[in-house]
């Protein structure tokens, strides 16, 4: 290295140093004034931090798929790669009673309507999921009667009717984004997955888990209940693709039981 490049690189070097050094003198200032933006500054870098972390692993665990012909070639390219065999899970006998089912639904005007916030679309998750609940299946995904009104509505999930305090799973790893109550979903859970999935648990009896916790596939989240809107113990589950249900039936038809 002649003479001319050593002194170009130190002079490269000695500015970047002033550059972190000046810097580091601005964010130190802005954290001793107790400065709004130095707590904005933080919170966006810590966000984008976690964001480019879980990107990679993000891409290659979720995907819906609602082109018919996209998703004829994943299942096409799937079913050569991989040979595992999932054993459908048995259905248990339900010994409650009563029919158990409620919500709140969203209101329709026929039995043709599909509401915005709903797709009928089919879809393709890349991985499996966690069976939130084993239980009997008590009212499906789409237009129904409401078990308590009486009048015509769209149910943007499944319930699933069990005893009450069997354990509920989450089905993904995620984040927790609400766990609170309210007249119609009573105790519920709602949890922000990778690729902006969302799943919803209500009807809870309890919830063991608390808004911003970070939840791993398979763990304990809530119990069974009948709180809220309901007609027994059960658990009413949504799964949700940027903020529109779903039907969780497909997804839950592969599901693996909790570990």
């Amino acid at each position: 290295m002649n003479k001319n490049n050593k002194d170009y690189l130190s002079k490269a070097l000695l500015l970047q140093f002033i550059v972190c050094l000046v810097l580091f003198g601005i964010l130190f200032a802005l954290k001793t004034g107790n400065n709004k933006l130095f707590t904005q500054i933080q919170r966006s870098f810590s966000e984008k931090l976690e964001e480019n972390l879980s990107v990679d692993e993000a891409k290659s665990v979720f995907s819906i798929v609602t082109d018919k012909k996209t998703e004829k070639n994943t299942n096409e390219t799937e079913a050569k790669e991989s040979e595992t065999v999932y054993v459908p899970l048995e259905e248990p006998s339900l010994s409650a009673e009563i029919i158990a089912t409620g919500g709140r639904d969203i209101e329709v005007s026929s039995s043709e309507e599909i509401p915005e916030n709903v797709s009928v679309d089919d879809y393709k998750l890349s991985q499996k999921m966690v069976l939130p609940l084993k239980g009997k299946t008590t009212s499906e995904f789409g237009i129904r009667t409401h078990p308590i009104s009486g009048d015509l509505r769209f149910h943007a999930g499944i319930d699933i009717a069990a005893e009450k305090g069997e354990n509920i799973y989450s089905a993904f790893d995620g984040r927790v984004i609400e766990a609170d109550y309210d007249q119609w979903n009573g105790n519920y859970i709602k949890i922000q997955h990778d690729n902006n999935i969302m799943t919803v648990y209500c009807h809870c009896e309890k919830l063991n888990v608390s808004e911003g916790q970070k939840i791993r596939a398979g763990e304990v989240i809530a119990t069974v209940g009948s709180t809220g809107s309901s007609t027994g113990p059960h658990l009413h589950f949504e799964l949700r693709f940027n903020n529109i249900s779903y039907n969780p039936e497909n997804a839950l038809k592969g599901a693996v039981n909790a570990v």
